[in-house]
C-alpha cells in the first residue's frame, strides 16, 4: 500500500540530498518545516479529554442522543470529526430504528429521517469540513476496513477434506460429530442453483421484508429492493447482512427451491410442531467484507451451510479451542455464555496474519454449489468475499443429540466447559479436572490442543491486542489463565463433559440460561415426544434426559414411592416425566403421580391442573 510523503519525510530527503547545512541554514529549515506541517489541534481541541484513546472517545459518543451529538460536534474540530464518523451513525440509527430502514446514502441521514429531521436540515450533512492537524490510527484502521476491497484476498490455503458423492454411511463413520467437510454437488438439482441472485430475487422479492443481521436488541427488517440499494452503496467496516430464521414464512415459495440433502435429514427437532421449535434455517445474504464473526452455534446443534452465490472464507477451529481474538465470558448465574469478538473482517486483518503456524485455523473458500459441515461445538468464522446468498440449517441428530440435552441443562460450569474448554475452569476443581482429563486422555478426538499463559485477544475497540488472562476484567468472572491446570489436552467426550455439570442442580427449581435455544417446559416436552415417538433410540433419550432433566433422580424416586404405597411402577412409554408444569408428573396404572419439587404442596397443587391439561393431549 502506497502512502503519501510528510512534509517531514520530504524535509528528512531533502537534507540527505544537500550538503551539510551550516547552523543558520539548518535553522531556516526547521522553521520552513514548522510552516509545512500542520499543527497537531488534538490537545487544544479536546481539552481535557485528550488524555483518552480515540476509541474510548468513540465508544462514548455512543451512548448519547443524536442532538446531543449535534451539539458536541461544534465544539471543537476534532469533536466534529469524531461526531459525524459512519460507523457512530450506524449505531445510532440501529439503536434508535422503528419499523424497516431505508438506507439514505449515509447513516447519519438515514438516522435523521428515521426521525422526522426536516430535508432541508438533512442536506446540510452532505458538506462535511475538513481539517488538517488530527491523525488517529484508530480511525485510519477503521476507514481503511470501511473501503478495503477483498478481490485479492488471499490466506494460507485450503486444508478442509473436499468431498464429491460421499454416501451416508461414510459421512456418518468419518465426519458426523467429527470434523467439518466440504461437499460437492449436493445442490445441483436444486432450482435455487440458478434462481437465487440478487437480480431473480429482486425481480420476485422486492417488496418483501426480511430479518437483518442483529445489531441491536430491536428487530430489524429491510425490504429486499432497500437492502439491494444498501449493498450498492455501503462502506460499513461491518456491513449488515440478511440473516432471516422467517424467510419461509416472508417468502414460503423459497422453500420450494432447495430440499434438505440427504446427509442432513436425521432431525430429532422434527417431533416439535414448527411453532414449537427452536429457529433452525436461515437466508443469508450479505455484501463484500460482511460475515459472521468467532461463535459456536446455537445448543451444540450441528449444520449445513449451501452457497447459491459468490464466494465465502470460513475458518474454524475444534471445540474447547478458543480463537485467539476471541473472549468467552460465562455467567456463573445462569451459564449464559456471551462472547467479545473482533468482526469477521477485523479478525482477517488484524489476527490471522499474526498467528503462528499452529495456531492457525482450519479454512476453506467455499464456492457456489458447495456444502460445508460444521459438526456440534466448532467455532466458526465467516467472511464474505463478494456478495453471497446462501441457506443453512442447524440440526440435532444421534451424534450431537447428548451434547445438546448437556448444553442445556442448568448450571454455569458445563456450559462454559463445553463453549471454552479448560478456560472455563475455576482453579477450585483443578485437582479433580487433571484426574478427569488424565483418564479421557484415550477418548481424545484433537491432540492438537493446547493451552497458552497468554491469549491473543482484542479489545472492544481493538488497539491492545495482547493482554494477560489473569486480568480479571479481560475475562469477567469464570475465564482464567488456569495457571494451576498442568493440562496440555483436552477432551470433547460427553462422560468428560459431564463431570462438570453441578451435583445440586435441579432442572425443576434452578435458573434457566436465557442462551438456551427453548424453555424448560418445551424441553421437557421435547423429550417426552421423543420418547413417545422414537422408541428405538430410547437408551440415547434416556442419556439425553439424565443430562437435562435428572431423569435417572426422578426414576429412583418413583421406585421408593411406588414400593411405598405399593402401585405398579410406570410403563415402558411413562418411564420419563411428562407435563410442562413446575413438578415431575408420572403415570402409573390407574394413577397419577406428582413430586413436588418447588415450594411444597400448596404452592403446586395450583399447577395441577396444567400436567392434567397436558395428559388430556397425550
Amino acid at each position: 500500500m502506497l502512502f503519501p510523503l510528510s512534509p517531514l519525510s520530504i524535509f528528512l530527503r531533502h537534507t540527505k540530498q544537500t550538503s551539510s547545512p551550516n547552523l543558520s541554514q539548518t535553522q531556516t529549515n526547521m522553521s520552513e518545516l514548522s510552516q509545512l506541517v500542520p499543527k497537531d489541534r488534538r490537545p487544544e481541541a479536546l481539552g481535557d479529554f485528550r488524555v483518552l484513546p480515540d476509541e474510548l472517545i468513540c465508544a462514548l459518543l455512543e451512548d448519547l442522543s443524536p442532538r446531543d451529538l449535534a451539539h458536541l460536534s461544534s465544539v471543537s474540530s476534532v469533536m466534529y470529526i469524531l461526531c459525524n464518523e459512519e460507523p457512530l451513525w450506524m449505531t445510532q440509527c440501529l439503536k434508535s430504528v422503528k419499523g424497516p430502514i431505508e438506507y439514505r446514502s449515509s447513516w447519519k441521514k438515514t438516522t435523521l429521517y428515521q426521525l422526522h429531521v426536516p430535508d432541508k436540515l438533512v442536506e446540510c450533512c452532505g458538506k462535511s469540513l475538513h481539517f488538517d492537524g488530527f491523525n488517529s490510527l484508530f480511525l485510519y484502521k477503521r476507514f481503511y476496513r470501511c473501503f478495503t476491497t477483498l478481490n485479492a484476498f488471499s490466506a494460507d490455503g485450503d486444508n478442509v477434506e473436499k468431498k464429491k458423492d460421499l454416501s451416508l454411511n461414510e459421512f456418518r463413520n468419518e465426519y458426523d460429530g467429527r470434523k467439518p467437510v466440504l461437499i460437492t454437488e449436493l445442490a445441483e438439482t436444486w432450482p435455487a442453483r440458478s434462481t437465487w441472485t440478487s437480480e431473480q430475487l429482486l425481480h420476485n422479492f422486492g417488496d418483501t421484508k426480511f430479518k437483518i443481521s442483529q445489531r441491536s436488541s430491536g428487530k430489524i427488517t429491510m425490504k429486499f429492493k432497500d437492502y439491494v440499494s444498501y449493498m450498492n452503496m455501503q462502506h460499513d467496516e461491518d456491513p449488515l447482512y440478511i440473516f432471516d430464521d422467517k424467510f419461509g414464512e416472508a417468502a414460503p415459495s423459497l422453500l420450494k427451491d432447495y430440499s434438505v440433502p440427504h446427509l442432513f435429514q436425521e432431525d430429532f427437532f422434527d417431533v416439535l410442531d414448527r411453532d414449537e421449535r427452536p429457529p433452525f434455517r436461515w437466508l443469508i445474504i450479505g455484501p463484500e467484507r460482511s460475515g459472521a464473526s468467532w461463535h459456536v452455534d446455537p445448543a451444540l446443534t450441528s449444520a449445513w451451510n449451501t452457497l447459491l452465490c459468490g464466494r465465502k472464507r470460513w475458518a474454524l477451529y475444534p471445540p474447547g479451542r478458543v480463537p485467539l481474538g476471541v473472549t468467552v465470558h460465562v455467567s456463573e448465574e445462569d451459564g449464559d455464555v456471551n462472547i467479545d469478538t473482533p468482526s469477521s473482517l477485523q479478525w482477517w486483518l488484524d489476527i490471522y496474519p499474526m498467528l503462528a503456524d499452529q495456531d492457525k485455523p482450519i479454512e476453506c473458500t467455499q464456492l457456489p454449489g458447495e456444502t460445508i459441515y460444521v459438526p456440534s461445538g466448532w467455532w466458526h468464522c465467516v467472511l464474505n468475499l463478494e456478495t453471497t446468498i446462501a441457506v443453512t440449517q442447524n440440526f440435532v441428530n444421534s451424534k450431537n443429540f447428548e451434547f445438546v440435552c448437556l448444553d442445556m441443562a442448568p448450571g454455569h460450569r458445563h456450559k462454559g466447559v463445553c463453549r471454552a474448554g479448560l478456560l472455563a475452569i475455576d482453579a477450585e476443581c483443578s485437582e479433580d479436572t487433571k484426574l478427569n482429563a488424565t483418564s479421557a486422555n484415550d477418548k481424545l478426538n484433537y491432540p492438537d490442543m493446547h493451552r497458552r499463559e497468554k491469549r491473543l485477544r482484542v479489545s472492544k475497540y481493538g488497539e491492545n491486542p495482547f493482554v494477560d488472562d489473569s486480568d480479571e476484567n479481560a475475562t469477567n468472572g469464570l475465564i482464567t489463565s488456569n495457571k494451576n491446570l498442568q493440562i496440555d489436552e483436552f477432551s470433547y467426550d460427553i462422560d468428560f463433559l459431564a463431570t462438570f455439570l453441578e451435583a445440586e442442580r435441579d432442572h425443576y427449581i434452578s435458573i434457566w440460561s436465557p442462551s438456551n435455544c427453548i424453555g424448560q417446559r418445551e424441553m421437557r416436552q421435547w423429550l417426552h415426544k421423543l420418547w413417545v415417538e422414537k422408541p428405538g433410540i430410547r437408551d440415547l433419550i434416556w442419556k439425553g434426559a439424565c443430562l437435562a432433566l435428572n431423569a435417572d433422580k426422578w426414576s429412583e424416586c418413583m421406585e421408593v414411592i411406588c414400593t411405598y404405597h405399593n402401585l405398579p411402577t410406570p410403563l415402558d412409554d411413562d418411564e420419563l416425566p411428562v407435563g410442562t408444569g413446575s413438578n415431575p408428573v408420572y403415570l402409573t396404572e390407574g394413577h397419577v403421580i406428582k413430586i413436588y419439587v418447588e415450594e411444597g404442596l400448596e404452592s403446586s397443587i395450583h399447577g395441577l391442573g396444567t400436567e392434567v391439561l397436558f395428559l388430556k393431549i397425550f
